[in-house]
């Protein structure tokens, strides 16, 4: 079994190479080896080997059959892929911590809400607030091993998803105000069912739909040139 040390460093160099990947200090498609991010670190190969494994576990690298490491490269399929999955992990979330949260939780929950909606005309601090919201419901979820897990998918949600900017529309709002409700409520299976409206993994409910809009779906992503 690893030392308590040698977990710690590990730990440490993951999240240096991690930040190098989102900063594009490892840019998309470069090849790097053990020995030399170990030098760049100044640690043994062990910690680093540890480190890419845990990378390729969240999508950052690939390890090659030649067992050269090659940072991952953002295409299309990846940033729609990235924004389901983080749709999938949101609904997850919301729908572990409603039923948990304390009254004062509730109500730092329903401002991050708020402040979401109040951003429609910034999508960019939008999808910030959108980060902050489902973070703050991550960590609140009672779940150490999901909330572990999405710490560690921070970093491939700003790398994939660093481009994708997402508008508010009515859709939007028609689910921030129903995640509101459920959270209000403390009703995570309806915080979980808007979630996953909002990030157009289902439907709006046929109760819910306006006339006046043409389909259930909440507005696309944009992708900044």
């Amino acid at each position: 079994m690893a030392s308590r040390d040698a977990r710690s460093l590990g730990e440490q160099v993951f999240h240096r190479i991690a930040e190098a990947i989102v900063v594009d200090e490892l840019p998309p498609g470069m090849r790097v080896r053990d020995v030399a991010l170990g030098q760049r670190f100044h640690v043994s190969r062990s910690p680093v080997r540890e480190a890419l494994h845990r990378l390729e576990r969240i999508g950052l690298v690939e390890i090659l059959p030649s067992r050269t490491t090659q940072v991952t490269i953002v295409n299309d399929q990846t940033v729609a892929q990235t924004l389901a999955y983080a749709g999938y992990q949101a609904g997850l979330a919301v729908r572990q911590s409603l039923p948990r949260l304390t009254a004062s939780e509730r109500r730092q929950a329903l401002d991050l809400i708020d402040e979401v909606a109040q951003q429609a005309d910034d999508p960019a601090r939008g999808s910030a607030a959108r980060r902050a919201l489902f973070s703050f419901f991550s960590a609140h979820s009672g779940n150490a091993v999901h909330h572990a897990h999405m710490r560690d998918m921070e970093y491939a949600f700003e790398r994939n998803l660093r481009s994708v900017v997402l508008p508010l529309g009515p859709i939007d709002r028609r689910c921030l105000a129903g995640l509101r409700e459920a959270t209000r409520r403390g009703d995570g299976d309806d915080g979980e069912r808007w979630v996953r409206v909002l990030h157009g993994l289902a439907p709006l409910p046929a109760s819910e739909e306006d006339p006046g809009i043409s389909d259930g779906a909440p507005e696309p992503p944009a992708v900044r040139p």
